[in-house]
């Protein structure tokens, strides 16, 4: 588990895994069991909705299909990884 003070590598290593999970299924290539399902649920609806999961708090981030179509792997996992830091931005 993480905490936003772990260091920056394994908090990027987990955006980016989050990120890529997100591009995948919106692409609709097969991803983790765990997860395929309740994004397949989530694609009748305009968002989505991920929970992440820390050592120090929960974070819950309602992200629209629109906008996962539109931006890049990368800069998902950087919305990501600044939501786990406490850094507020907004994906353009």
């Amino acid at each position: 588990m993480t905490t936003k003070h772990s260091p920056l590598s394994a908090l990027k290593a987990q955006a980016a895994k989050i990120a890529e999970t997100l591009k995948r299924a919106e692409r609709g290539e097969k991803i983790d069991a765990r997860f395929a399902e309740k994004i397949d649920a989530a694609r009748s609806k305009e968002s989505f909705k991920v929970g992440i999961v820390m050592d120090d708090k929960v974070i819950t981030i309602d992200m629209p299909w629109a906008t996962i179509r539109a931006t890049s792997e990368v800069g998902l996992a950087e919305y990501i990884l600044n939501q786990m830091r406490e850094v507020r931005n907004v994906i353009n």
